[in-house]
């Protein structure tokens, strides 16, 4: 196979694995949130704060180290699968032991035997560390989408029958450890590397410098994304938690599913067209415009029908969300592009500076996490919003800078979708008012209204683009295979 076949896909089934697995994970979610209390889903939220937290220790690095290595030796392969295993069972031990003190933290016993059953899953992973480098460097992707498929599909289908049987929140942690086995044992039939005895520290210290600065990174950023969860566990409770992560996870599914997506498949043209930044910054306009094509429509939709989607889809108990999305929706659709902004440092050379940049603005986000804890959940998430607000402009600026571009081009290349956004959003808020009798004098549920409500906001939209962003429909239509390519293209 040619490297650019190669390319193409993986580019192919690395997105079928991301949003397949996004898309399983939100309908289990769904059906999770159906079958399970808020508290359930607060308890493994504590425990995957603190478990989340060890996991960036699981490898140290050594599988990003792996698949840079020009020519990794047998020696070394060997030298680090048996280092990770070892890591990966004192991991588990450490969490084991340290249990009881996290229980005690969130002042919350029922914690301790679900953090000591989840810590199993860190043993399980590292076994698999090196057969996933290993296939990741031959880019066998497709073998690597099938695997990561077939484990999420199988977990999911485990942890929902133990719900359906009443196990509560032990549902969701067997669904955790089962997609750690299972991802294991399928990466095995999946690569032909095998393990041999032999371990040498004089292999292991070839790539140490490189995998503890990784793992060094990857620590603040986790703390970065994990504080509200931890203070909310801490000082709210399991139930406080539960709604919160709930609202938290819909906001990142599309950073997760669509940006993701396209981060990875751009990263390589970021990295050829550094040297090129009129070519750099078309690309990047393209890109924010297609993710913003789909995201803003999808999240603002969501900010209009929070009410019908919540008691439609996730049930009554579930209504403290219901302001919550009222801040993460729309925060959700500024976030999918600008998380993309990630790509300009790292393609540019410039990590230093999005590693201080990321420190300063995180600490401002953190003393809003803080101040908003007064008022409780919708506290966190005002203070998260606010604060992911007032820094949206130097967030785009600074890198933006690094490519020679203004922020205002930003806006100018998304201003048809803001525009077809905007029509939809009024239309399908407006037509909700309209409605409401109907509801009220219970001739239309919840479910009714959501459907024919989205019927409404996807033909009001998709009409708007007709007129206003022809030519982003009609290049989403050529990348999904429907209709052909225009002739003008990224080269």
């Amino acid at each position: 196979m040619s490297s650019k076949t190669s390319v193409v896909s993986g580019i192919k089934w690395t997105s079928a694995s991301t949003m397949g697995r996004r898309l399983l994970g939100l309908a289990a979610n769904i059906v999770f949130a159906r079958l399970l209390a808020p508290a359930d889903f607060g308890l493994v939220a504590m425990a995957g704060v603190m478990l989340g937290f060890v996991d960036i220790f699981k490898d140290l690095g050594t599988g990003a180290a792996l698949v840079r290595e020009k020519e990794p030796r047998p020696g070394l392969l060997s030298s680090v699968f048996w280092l990770n295993c070892g890591f990966g069972l004192a991991m588990t031990l450490v969490m084991l032991a340290l249990s009881p003190l996290v229980a005690a933290f969130y002042q919350e016993p029922r914690v301790q035997p679900v953090i000591a059953v989840m810590a199993l899953s860190f043993f399980l992973s590292s076994l698999s560390i090196v057969h996933t480098s290993v296939l990741t460097r031959e880019m066998a992707f497709e073998r690597l989408a099938k695997v990561e498929l077939a484990a999420s599909v199988l977990s999911y289908a485990i942890g929902i029958g133990a719900a359906l049987l009443g196990h509560g929140v032990w549902s969701l942690v067997y669904q955790v450890v089962a997609n750690a086995a299972l991802g294991t044992l399928f990466t095995w039939f999946a690569s032909p590397w095998r393990p041999r005895l032999m371990f040498a520290w004089s292999e292991i210290r070839g790539i140490t410098g490189y995998s503890l600065n990784l793992a060094g990174y990857n620590i603040f950023y986790y703390f970065a994304q994990n504080l509200d969860n931890l203070l909310i566990g801490r000082f709210l409770g399991t139930e406080a938690l539960g709604l919160y992560d709930l609202a938290y996870k819909l906001m990142t599914f599309p950073m997760q599913a669509i940006s993701a997506v396209f981060g990875r498949v751009m990263m390589p043209y970021y990295a050829r067209a550094q040297d090129d930044l009129p070519r750099f910054r078309q690309a990047f306009l393209r890109v924010g415009g297609a993710i913003a094509f789909v995201t803003f429509p999808m999240m603002f939709g969501l900010l209009a029908l929070r009410e019908h989607f919540v008691f439609a889809v996730f049930g009554a108990a579930w209504a403290p969300v219901i302001p919550l999305l009222a801040m993460f929706a729309p925060l959700a659709a500024i976030r999918s592009v600008l998380t993309t902004t990630g790509s300009i440092y790292i393609a540019t050379g410039h990590t230093g500076l999005q590693l201080r940049w990321g420190v300063l603005s995180n600490l401002i986000v953190f003393a809003g996490l803080a101040a908003g804890l007064k008022w409780g959940i919708v506290g966190v998430a005002a203070g998260f919003t606010l604060t992911s607000l007032l820094l949206l402009y130097p967030n785009l600026a600074i890198p933006f800078r690094l490519i020679g571009m203004e922020v205002p081009a930003l806006a100018r290349a998304l201003a048809p979708t803001v525009a077809c956004t905007a029509l939809m959003f009024a239309l399908v808020a407006g037509a909700d008012l309209l409605l409401a009798g109907l509801r009220l004098d219970g001739r239309i549920g919840h479910g009714g209204l959501l459907a024919l409500l989205t019927a409404l906001g996807a033909a009001s939209y998709l009409t708007c683009t007709w007129f206003l962003n022809r030519a982003m429909l009609s290049e989403l239509l050529a990348i999904a295979g429907i209709r052909r390519p225009a002739k003008a293209g990224l080269t």
